[in-house]
């Protein structure tokens, strides 16, 4: 193993030189005060030992398998890869409800923003659980990359009259959606934060529905949720693996500097400039943008440099892990008249990340490495119209620069860290353009420039890019340019051929470029230093671990400072590259004038381009061994996948092989991956993702190697090798994930075509490809290799053949010190005409040695499947073949889609370079293009395709070419198959006419050799034309008189005219036969065209459409199976035995995939076993419903008489329910579809309340059980009777959550349909609807003829008994009953500017219409309609029916909302029969009556007659069909009475009609379809679904009963009685301003959820000191109800301008508040209370007793629909705090009750209430000023007041005697007295 741990350290890179310094640690120790230069010798000489085990081969044996060494690369016939166009997208949301939102009597809306777009519910008024169910949809054309990083966010707002404040909003990308099953999120809840709060955690959840199609994407139901009380925390929206509580996270993006980015300023003012002046040496003032989630930041501007330097790190505050995908850097030119992109990079953070659990994850990280720009071309002109390029849209065409970045993640841990103040407290730089707007991501601000915004300074409720934080980072320690390393890019320019003609008059040039070296138009400023000295460089200055960032950093300096050791050194010579071929003009094309070519036969021009790089090749080196492995496992299963297509049994042991081979490349990496680790881990040299890369990778692999073991040790299962190979598929999905590089080293290499000093068109090669190593394993595939390039043009793509060159480069790239291999690879026979294998003297050009002259054949036979170019919808198609110098066109076909040249191409004298034995092996290339030929104007191109010609050799002998198919490629779409033969003949000496001759016929056309066109053979066709259907207009007239043209080979059967299309549109001669020469080998049988046209006045006919069928196997005649011989009625086999009548109730649907139900109510408890003769017993069946009029007999686990009528009382009966209906079946057939968690039905009732199990009324089982021994008798017409102890359960249907068509293969068992097309077809949105023109109905059966069929041809076609008419109906008209139910529709597109619609139903047959629009449902998408039509129609004229859904409007025409088609025909003649599903029970009448025209025994006599079994023989307690024996009851009692019916036993057989031998098939059973509906001004776009079925009587036939009743039920009126007695513990809001004491004025709000309207108060209690309240005030709501579904019906107007009432369903919750009474100013809001109806906690008896953990410690929950009256005592909630105790009294009665015994409302009659006896502190200051002085004032400061009264006396006493007492003595003196 010591070898290998060698060979595979150098693979990962540069880690040998460790081990050498290891392995003579002595020798390094002893010299350790030697001269520098001993140490680099010892280096080198320790290099130098072990390179050459690097080229031993491997010892080990851990992986021997290596890529076989080929000189060209791998073929790949797409020419041109296909380019992502804008398409539609669709995303649809519905919005059910919030729970737990954060904040006091909130009036909640939801926000939707997507883009610029922006939506929102309606606002819910004082709850903080709103219930909404809005469904939104919002319609996007956009390029997928832009779309998928769209983001969704749902903002939760608080609406008040004059502001909004947000609640809490939650994001996530669209590609996160797009990645889950079905590509949505079903019932799942959103969590709301506050990014600008992080502290506080959750802000509440809301209940959505995301999904996400794009055209032609069938939208997938997916399961709803049914439990009342689910679960929020198990059902977050976040995809699987992701954990339920996410912390937040510090995303950090550092980024540091630029190099390279183009000089010359690309605004449009320098281009002005520049236009007048001349000047080119503006340059950029760049800035980089990041933009993440939604946020946004942007660095300073760095003015004028191409090499800017930031310092700068943008930080992102995101909860982790973030539901968005990628990081979007962005460089940006800061101009006055608007900035512009540079160039754009995405990181994908999956790349960067690891998402597992414990030590096998880690974060994001990344860097400090380069990011590499791409865009458009750097010479960038006015008027470019590649600009998006530099916006990350489409391929760059050039590089732009690079970027030196790091990424990293810090986990907060409980709110901001404190790391994350200390940043804040960073000074940030400052930008003086920090202000403006930056960003130019996609409208989105730049969110406050350079720093200046810190912490979020936009405001987050205004749907822009926040602002991120952007503070100064140091720069990582600067490592100078010792540490970058030259490499050496050589090629070989072979061939340079299609060179088209408009640029070939001026002499042209190729450059080659890598980064900017080797751009003559533009030089980088770094001058590669020379490979020597780069070599020492790296080798002294390893780094020793002292760099913290663990990697390097490229010194952009020329003029870095050398180390001192190399002053030493002898000076050398500064290498100079040759990046360009000479200049020369090309040569026009030998029989072809549109291209040209380079005359480079004899000297082949060489280039060398060197380029400075920081050597990070190990990265390079781990991806190609990846990469090789991948290859190699990718080609083995795709040999397995083309054997398991033929059928060949060794496909699972090769397969196995594969895999087994793959675990030995998987522990070759795993082995050098563990040995990269251990010196990785002591090395600062790697970057962090480095070492995690590693570390996962070999996880990775570990991981599948185990799955690859397991996939080998699989038993053979069913599955068999399909679920091995998509098993295999899977694994190399995992693969390509891994091989991917996120951390670019160096840049791609491009090619260009240069003409008068303009960049004309491009190649694009990775670098990583042409790569050298030294092992094998880690060498590019393309490394040393011949590659075909295709050059396009610049600009945006049009239409047609986009190749401007093909060139045959020789391409290898790797050190300047392994330039020594360079030239090892090329292919023989070439030598340098100059130097040699030595960088500092490459060779100019080779010189070939040898040249052959050859023969080109090109054997042209057919094609099939091409592209309609022509009005018509076919084509005139010709081929253009290219090799090297020549090329040549075949004849033009007309008027075909699969035309057969048969024609062979020469081309003369070609000169092939080299070797033969290397030309015999892998010789050039052959290109074929496939054009429609247009007598005006240019040919348009249809497609093209590369290929390999056979070579032979002078001296071998002959053999000729194999016909083989090649696709062929038109854009992103296929354009055919090519059936082609090239061979490649070398011409001997003696000249031309030794070749093999050719035949040449029709004047200069050379038709292909008949021993190379397939051998024939004489196959019969038979056709049964059967009819057209739906033709449109062509040329403005109707068709009138079609005829149908089947051709194939060369030859055309004629059907018979239709003469009256309209009046009959079958063929009147239904069966005919041709005769073709087909070929022997069926891969090889050429396509067959049906061709409609239309017969008009003077003989004239006119191409009605067409269809091409590329497959004839479907075709294959197939021997039907022998039927049963008819034998007599056989004595009771011995295997036959009964059944035990009573199974234990077992899983139910276990017959479900035979179209039978399981969960149905039983009249008795018997099962129908049926016993099959020769089978095995089948499973149990479910307990089936008999008649209704007929008793059964019962089992010993029933009681007789009256018990067996007993039942349990349910809730519905308690509410009054009503009878058993047929809706009581649908929601009994809901609840199981839900139970069995198969494929859930999507449809409105589910949306309609989220706390429901939708059970039918009157007939679940959830009854409390207190209710458990009350037993009544059942209500309504059908009894329902009931076993003691066992659930009673409905008859129940299958509901199919698809088209029916889809589930029984478009019912094409009797004929098949085929689509005509007429018109161009291309990719422009909605042609194939465009192009369809009608249908053709007919069927084909192919067979080889032998001599038994020549015989009995004649006489077989006289009787008109053919293979392929067999089973056909008669061709006569048919009169038929048909009956439509449309039950409902969902998620319906919005019409209406509101964004609802107003739906009704239109339905057509044929010119029959029923216009239902009168009965049209207001503001709603989801409409239950119940709605049943009945309609005669005549087959075949009348077979289409179409069903729309039409917008009511009130003004104006009505808009389509959406339609389905269906073919009533095809049903009605299937053998399926889905005229009319059979039910799960036979009944008599009631809810599940038998509704078609025969009984199920009748039904069973007429299908054994049909199918040629026999009459189906009846004898008591068995049916005996086809010699197969069926036990089952026949004898029932019915009022003491028995009586025998074969009707159960029937049904039960027809269900298993399937099993029947020979002519057995799946019936269909009863059921509800759902489809989709489509709009043509949105073609493939999902506009809804409407939920219904169809069932067809003919006339012929006894009439059927009347039509079921599925109107939908009327909800049920009801009256709820609330008395608010008391209240306790309320909080005191109040303090009296004089005594400071606290209390509160207390009154009561109540209202139902949705009836906001009719919200009621008590009345106040005035200043209650303690909390508490009497009131005894009486609520009385009327409301609407639905028990089945549990919905409270509200019918409003949603505003005052609208005419009609809207429907809504809702959930039935109570809200009780309680309220502080304030005179002056707004109420204050104290607590609320919200009690769903169904299931809200019994009150407690005392207020004591009343706490707020009654709500989750599992107190006894009542539902007052079954309780009917309730009190006691109920928390009022705050915040999560007890605010106060309610005493309440319900009581529900129905409306008629209410009617019958009315109340009043407060205390008023009838039944009023007693005043409360209130304290007499309970009153009003405003209305009683002196009773509120008595009792606040008087009694608490008695003692005060009579003290200030006193001492206010006495003041006024002594007061009045100072004021007197001067005047009375001074006149007391004066007078004397």
């Amino acid at each position: 193993m010591e070898p290998r741990k060698g060979k595979s350290k150098l693979m990962f890179g540069l880690k040998i030189k460790k081990k050498k310094k290891k392995s003579s640690k002595d020798l390094i120790l002893e010299n350790k005060g030697a001269v520098d230069s001993d140490v680099e010798v010892l280096s080198d000489s320790s290099l130098m030992e072990a390179e050459p085990s690097e080229d031993q081969p491997s010892s080990s044996g851990v992986r021997t398998r290596i890529l076989p060494n080929n000189k060209r690369a791998k073929l790949k016939t797409c020419i041109l890869p296909s380019e992502g166009k804008p398409q539609s997208f669709q995303i649809s949301i519905n919005i059910t409800e919030a729970k737990q939102l954060v904040g006091e009597n909130i009036d909640p809306t939801v926000v939707i923003e997507i883009g610029d777009e922006k939506k929102q519910t309606s606002v819910k008024e004082g709850t903080n659980a709103p219930f909404y169910n809005e469904y939104f949809v919002f319609d996007f054309f956009a390029h997928k990359e832009v779309f998928f990083d769209k983001v969704i966010k749902l903002t939760v707002m608080h609406s008040k009259m004059l502001r909004s404040f947000s609640v809490g909003s939650f994001k996530l990308d669209v590609w996160t959606v797009y990645r889950q099953p079905g590509h949505q999120f079903v019932n799942k809840w959103a969590t709301l934060t506050k990014p600008g709060d992080i502290s506080t955690g959750v802000k509440g959840y809301v209940k959505c529905d995301i999904s996400i199609s794009a055209k032609g994407d069938a939208v997938q139901p997916g399961p709803k949720a049914s439990d009342a009380e689910e679960q929020i925390d198990k059902n977050l929206l976040i995809p699987e693996g992701f954990p339920a509580e996410r912390p937040w996270a510090r995303f950090c993006v550092k980024v540091y500097r630029a190099e390279g980015l183009p000089r010359n300023n690309s605004s449009i003012m320098a281009n002005v400039t520049k236009a007048f002046i001349g000047d080119n040496t503006a340059l950029v003032d760049p800035y980089v943008v990041v933009s993440f989630f939604k946020q946004v930041g942007r660095t300073a501007t760095q003015k004028s440099t191409a090499d800017p330097v930031w310092n700068e790190q943008i930080v992102f505050t995101e909860m982790f892990p973030p539901l968005c995908q990628r990081l979007k850097i962005q460089v940006w030119d800061e101009a006055s008249m608007g900035d512009v992109a540079i160039g754009t990079h995405y990181f994908d953070l999956r790349r960067i990340s690891n998402e597992q659990d414990g030590d096998r994850g880690f974060l994001p990280t990344f860097g400090p490495a380069w990011i590499n720009l791409y865009g458009s071309a750097r010479n960038y002109t006015l008027g470019d119209d590649t600009a998006e390029l530099n916006e990350g849209i489409g391929e760059g065409v050039s590089y732009r620069g690079r970027v030196y970045m790091e990424l990293a993640v810090e986990i907060l841990s409980g709110g901001i860290g404190t790391e994350s103040k200390l940043l804040r407290t960073v000074k940030p730089t400052k930008d003086p353009k920090a202000g403006k707007t930056g960003g130019k991501d996609g409208k989105t601000p730049a969110g406050g420039g350079a720093g200046g915004a810190v912490g979020g300074a936009a405001d987050d409720d205004k749907g822009k890019g926040v602002a991120a934080e952007v503070l100064p980072v140091e720069s990582p320690p600067a490592m100078d340019s010792d540490h970058n390393e030259t490499f050496l890019l050589f090629g070989v320019l072979f061939e340079a051929t299609m060179i088209d003609r408009k640029i070939g008059d001026k002499p042209i040039v190729f450059e080659f470029s890598i980064g900017n070296y080797g751009n003559i138009l533009e030089q980088p400023s770094i001058t590669p230093s020379t490979p020597a000295t780069g070599r020492k460089k790296k080798i002294l200055d390893f780094p020793d671990g002292s760099d913290t960032f663990g990697a390097s950093t490229l010194s952009s300096s020329p003029t870095s400072q050398t180390s001192p050791l190399l002053q030493k050194e002898p000076p050398e010579t500064v290498l100079t590259s040759k990046s360009t071929t000479p200049p020369e003009k090309p040569v026009i094309v030998e029989g072809n004038r549109f291209y040209t070519h380079l005359p480079l036969e004899k000297q082949k021009p060489c280039i060398n381009v060197l380029s400075d790089w920081e050597d990070r090749t190990y990265r390079l080196y781990n991806s190609n061994m990846l990469e090789n492995i991948t290859l190699l496992f990718e080609e083995g299963v795709a040999s397995v996948e083309e054997l398991h297509r033929k059928s060949d049994p060794e496909a699972e042991e090769a397969l196995k092989t594969v895999l087994r081979e793959f675990c030995m490349d998987a522990r070759g990496f795993i082995t050098a991956a563990e040995a990269k680790l251990k010196v990785a881990l002591k090395s600062s040299y790697l970057t962090q993702l480095d070492k995690k890369r590693l570390t996962m990778c070999k996880q990775e692999l570990e991981s599948m190697i185990g799955d690859a073991h397991a996939l080998v040790e699989r038993k053979r299962k069913a599955g068999g090798v399909k679920e091995m190979l998509q098993d295999a598929m899977k694994l190399t999905n995992k693969l390509r994930f891994l091989v991917e590089e996120p951390q670019h080293t160096v840049p791609d290499v491009f090619v260009w075509l240069l003409s008068n000093n303009k960049r004309i068109a491009y190649a694009r090669v990775r670098t990583r490809d042409l790569l050298y190593s030294s092992s094998r394993e880690a060498r590019g595939i393309h490394c040393g290799k011949i590659v075909t390039l295709f050059l396009r043009p610049l600009g945006k793509r049009v239409s047609g053949f986009q190749v401007q060159a093909k060139l045959e480069v020789y391409l290898w790239y790797g050190s300047c010190s392994d330039s020594c291999f360079m030239l090892d690879d090329l292919p023989a026979g070439f030598s340098p005409a100059t130097g040699g294998a030595d960088v500092s003297n490459p060779p100019n050009h080779l010189l070939s040695r040898e040249q052959h002259q050859f023969q080109l054949r090109c054997h042209m036979y057919q094609a099939r499947g091409l592209i309609a170019a022509d009005n018509t919808g076919l084509s005139d198609p010709f081929a253009r073949v290219t090799y090297r110098s020549h090329s040549q066109t075949t004849n033009v076909i007309s008027q075909t889609l699969s035309p057969t040249w048969n024609q062979c191409l020469r081309m003369n004298l070609l000169l092939v370079s080299g070797e033969l034995r290397h030309i015999q092996k892998e010789p050039p290339r052959v290109v074929i293009e496939v054009y429609d030929e247009d007598a005006l104007g240019k040919a348009e191109y249809l497609g093209s395709t590369v290929s390999v010609p056979e070579v032979r050799l002078s001296g071998e002998p002959y053999t000729p070419p194999t016909l083989r198919y090649s696709p062929l490629h038109c854009g992103c779409q296929s354009g055919g198959d090519l059936l082609a033969a090239f061979e490649l003949l070398q011409i001997p000496y003696s000249g031309e006419q030794s070749l093999p001759p050719l035949s040449e016929m029709d004047g200069s056309v050379y038709r292909v050799p008949a021993n190379i066109r397939p051998v024939l053979s004489t196959y019969r066709l038979e056709v049964l034309f059967w009819g057209l259907r739906e033709l449109k207009k062509v040329q403005l007239l109707s068709v009138d008189r079609p005829q149908v043209f089947i051709e194939c080979a060369g030859k055309t059967l004629r059907s018979s005219v239709i003469q009256k299309y309209k009046s009959n549109p079958n063929f009147s001669t239904q069966v005919d036969a041709i005769e073709l020469e087909l070929p022997e080998n069926e891969n090889l049988h050429p396509p067959l065209s049906i061709t409609v046209v239309d017969w008009r006045a003077f003989g004239r006919s006119t191409l009605v459409g067409n269809h091409i069928i590329n497959n004839l196997k479907a075709f294959k005649y197939v021997p039907p199976p022998a039927l049963p011989a008819p034998t007599p009625p056989p004595p009771p086999p011995k295997d036959t035995y009964p059944i035990p009548e009573r199974q234990p109730p077992g899983p139910e649907g276990t017959l479900q995939h035979q179209g039978e139900s399981g969960s149905t109510v039983a009249l008795t408890t018997q099962d129908f076993l049926i016993t099959v003769e020769n089978d095995a017993p089948p499973p149990a069946l479910p307990p089936t419903r008999k008649e209704p009029k007929k008793k059964t007999e019962t089992q010993t686990r029933t009681t007789r008489g009256r018990s067996t009528k007993r039942r349990r009382r349910t809730i519905a009966d308690e509410s009054a329910a009503c009878v058993i209906d047929w809706w009581s079946k649908y929601y009994a057939s809901v609840e199981k579809e839900a139970k069995q968690d198969s494929s859930p039905f999507h449809q409105v009732f589910e949306k309609a309340s989220p706390y429901h199990s939708l059970l039918s009324e009157g007939i679940h089982s959830l009854v409390s059980s207190s209710d458990g021994d009350k037993k009544k008798k059942p209500k309504g017409k059908a009894p329902v009777e009931m076993t003691v102890g066992l659930p009673v359960r409905l008859a129940t249907l299958k509901l199919y959550n698809k088209e029916l068509e889809a589930e029984f293969g478009h019912f094409n068992d009797w004929v098949n349909t085929y689509d005509l097309f007429r018109g161009k077809a291309n990719e422009d949105e909605g042609v194939t609807e465009e192009r369809f023109v009608g249908k053709f109905k007919g069927r084909f059966c192919l067979y080889k003829l032998t001599e038994e069929d020549e015989e009995d041809w004649d006489e077989a076609a006289g009787a008109g008994q053919l293979k392929v008419n067999r089973g056909i109906p008669l061709n006569i008209p048919v009169q038929v009953i048909i009956r439509v139910y449309i039950v409902s529709a969902s998620n319906l597109h919005p019409a209406d500017p509101d964004g609802k619609a107003d739906p009704y139903i239109v339905v057509r047959l044929g010119k029959n219409e029923i216009k239902d629009r009168d009965n049209y449902i207001p503001k709603q998408l989801n409409p239950v309609f119940g709605r049943s039509f009945e309609m005669q129609g005549t087959f075949p004229q009348e077979s289409l029916l179409s069903v729309l859904i039409y917008d009511y409007d009130m003004v104006g025409g009505d808009d389509l909302i959406g339609e389905t088609r269906i073919d009533l025909e095809n049903r009605f003649f299937s053998q399926h029969r889905p005229t009319c599903g059979l039910p799960t029970e036979y009944s008599v009448d009631g809810y599940n009556a038998w509704r078609d025209c025969l009984k199920p025994s009748e039904l069973l006599t007429k299908m054994c007659r049909e199918n040629g079994l026999g009459d189906p023989e009846f004898r008591p307690g068995r049916i005996t069909v086809a010699g197969k024996v069926f036990a089952g009851k026949t004898v029932f009692i019915n009022e003491d009475e028995m009586i025998e019916s074969y009707e159960h036993l029937s049904l039960k057989i027809l269900h298993r009609w399937a099993e029947m031998p020979a002519v057995g098939c799946k019936l269909v059973p009863e059921h509800i379809e759902t489809r989709t509906l489509f709009n043509k001004t949105r073609p493939g776009m999902d506009q809804g679904q409407v939920q219904m079925w169809v069932d067809m009587f003919p006339t012929d036939l006894p009439h059927p009963g009347p039509s079921v009743d599925i109107s939908p039920r009327k909800p049920k009126g009801y009256e709820l009685r609330i008395i608010i007695w008391n209240t306790e513990d309320v909080i005191l809001e109040d303090s009296s301003f004089l005594t400071g004491q606290q209390s509160s004025d207390i009154y009561v709000k109540g209202w139902l959820k949705g009836l906001e309207d009719d919200r009621q108060e008590t009345d106040v209690h005035y200043n209650s000191l303690t909390g508490e309240g009497n009131f005894n005030w009486r609520f009385v709501f009327p409301f609407h109800y639905l028990p089945a579904e549990k919905v409270l019906v509200v019918k409003k107007r949603e505003s005052i301008f609208s005419l009609d009432k809207t429907e809504q369903k809702l959930p039935s919750i109570l809200i009780l508040q309680v309220w502080d009474f304030e005179t002056l100013s707004s109420d204050d809001f104290l607590g609320t209370v919200e009690l769903d109806l169904h299931g809200f906690p019994r009150g407690a008896k005392t207020a004591k007793s009343c706490k707020a953990e009654m709500w989750s410690d599992g107190t006894e929950r009542i539902s007052i629909f079954q309780q009917k009256r309730a009190r006691g005592w109920w928390p009022f909630d705050k915040g999560g705090e007890l605010t106060g105790k309610v005493e309440a009294e319900f009581h529900l009665v129905t409306a008629e009750e209410a009617e019958k015994n009315p109340v009043g409302k407060a205390r008023k009659e009838p039944e009023p209430l007693p005043k409360p006896n209130r304290p007499d502190t309970s009153f009003s200051w405003f209305v009683n000023p002196f009773k509120c002085f008595f009792h606040l004032i008087w009694r608490n400061y008695k003692k005060y007041i009579i003290i200030a009264l006193v001492l206010l006396i006495l003041a006024l006493f002594l007061a009045l005697l100072f004021y007197t007492l001067p005047g009375a003595l001074s006149q007391k003196i004066v007078n004397g007295k």
